[in-house]
């Protein structure tokens, strides 16, 4: 289906779209809230037309607050379809899980996102992806590394994953698309606050990248938002890759996700200094790799390098 074909049938179904718009981003109501609810009503239209505490009874995680949620959210429905007129004149393409261009890995998720909204097309390369993740504030190291791996996956016909943070995350999308290859940005934030960051040319983000959220279009970010992006950004990959971590902050809670979904995890062994996030994913079970040879390897295999078949490298050095 062409983009324009797309946005036609957005068009055509824009009041159903709008009900889950409008369900999707009611307060209380998570993944898990609602899938169940959608499955109780058969879907989110009838959800919001029919709603209360009657009908609401027996559903795991029916509160007082979650009703007064969804009447607000249908009180908010003509605010909803100007929204998804502005999703739709942007570009901005509308994906629940019940159609068929929803990314099938997201099913990994005990509780998928309901709705997910992207610019730019997915495609069969990106069957092939490696999540990248690490600290906002890297050195120039782990920033210049990041880059280098991004792009040697790339060119090899990876696409890389990442947060659309600033850092890591950054040099990740950089790298991959200076070597002329793809990237997904994953956001923490809904998708109509998408900015692009200075370093990263607008031209190629159009061309080659996709931009998801799984968050209420209008959301600004939050640590929960954050949290709940994590676990796009870990369903999404064949493979994750921390390279420079803080200890427990948000790469190595999506590393965790990714290990939970079984989902091959490795981070970065440095010849010297090797941060301390690095070191408590290695403890966890990720793979270390200590080369770019050994990153590009790790992710064609799919599967975790045995630590006796280590080798010390700096990552300064050439393949």
């Amino acid at each position: 289906m062409t983009q324009a074909t797309e946005m036609t049938r957005q068009k055509n179904n824009a009041e159903e779209l709008a009900w889950w718009v409008a369900l999707h981003g009611a307060e209380n109501v998570g993944p898990a809230t609602f899938h169940r609810l959608v499955h109780k009503f058969g879907s989110p239209g009838e959800v919001l037309r029919n709603a209360s505490a009657d009908t609401l009874v027996g559903l795991a995680g029916a509160s007082s607050s979650l009703l007064d949620s969804l009447v607000f959210a249908m009180i908010r429905m003509d605010h909803t379809r100007k929204v998804v007129e502005k999703l739709i004149s942007r570009g901005v393409r509308i994906i629940t899980f019940e159609d068929a261009e929803y990314p099938a890995r997201l099913n990994r998720l005990r509780w998928p996102p309901g709705v997910i909204y992207t610019m730019g097309a997915f495609s069969d390369a990106d069957d092939a992806s490696v999540s990248i993740a690490g600290s906002t504030h890297p050195s120039a190291r782990g920033f210049r590394t990041t880059y280098r791996i991004a792009g040697a996956l790339a060119a090899r016909g990876h696409t890389i994953v990442s947060g659309n943070a600033r850092g890591i995350d950054t040099a990740a999308h950089l790298g991959a698309l200076d070597a002329g290859g793809r990237s997904i940005f994953v956001l923490p934030e809904g998708i109509l606050n998408f900015r692009t960051h200075a370093e990263i040319p607008h031209g190629k983000i159009e061309r080659r990248a996709v931009i998801l959220s799984d968050r209420p279009p209008e959301a600004q970010w939050t640590r929960e938002g954050a949290l709940e992006r994590n676990r796009v950004i870990a369903a999404l990959c064949e493979s994750f890759l921390v390279v420079e971590a803080l200890p427990d902050g948000g790469a190595i809670h999506a590393f965790r996700i990714a290990r939970k979904l079984g989902i091959p995890a490795y981070a970065v062994s440095y010849t010297t200094d090797t941060p301390a996030g690095n070191l408590q994913a290695m403890q966890e079970g990720a793979g270390e790799v200590s080369s770019l040879r050994e990153a590009v390897k790790a992710a064609a295999n799919r599967a975790n390098i045995q630590p006796q078949a280590q080798q010390t490298f700096d990552w300064n050095d050439d393949e």
